[in-house]
């Protein structure tokens, strides 16, 4: 997970400030579109390209407005992060997890064996080749 940064460089304020003309501008024609209306978007993209443009040309002046953003949208992000991970999980993991426990394959070797004096698994002992150190995958 991402901290909020607090202290965003220049370099970062002016592709904020950069994006923010067009993403403002494509909510604004989508709420144009879908109600018709012009008033709304019209003021909602001409206060993007204000501060866009601003920050492009100072981008100290438009530090408030990314770390309000950073600040409102970070929740977003963590709940979105979550889900997916979930998604993930319970869309991928699971499935090959419930796959392989059905034909009894158990890669991790998890099952109890009573009649085992040891769990370890001996590997053949070998000389080592020093190239095998440039080799590690």
């Amino acid at each position: 997970m991402l901290p909020i940064n607090w202290n965003p460089s220049a370099r970062d304020l002016r592709w904020f400030a950069g994006l923010l003309i067009p993403f403002f501008g494509f909510i604004a024609g989508l709420w144009w579109l879908r109600t018709g209306q012009t008033t709304g978007p019209i003021a909602m993209s001409s206060v993007a390209s204000v501060i866009g443009l601003v920050g492009l040309v100072a981008p100290s002046a438009v530090r408030g407005v990314y770390v309000a953003w950073m600040i409102a949208v970070w929740p977003i992000g963590w709940v979105v992060s979550h889900v997916l991970l979930a998604a993930i999980f319970f869309a991928v993991i699971t499935p090959i997890g419930l796959f392989l426990r059905a034909i009894g394959r158990d890669p991790m070797r998890k099952t109890f064996d009573r009649s085992a004096k040891t769990y370890w698994i001996t590997r053949p002992a070998e000389e080592p080749d020093s190239q095998q150190y440039f080799r590690q995958f």
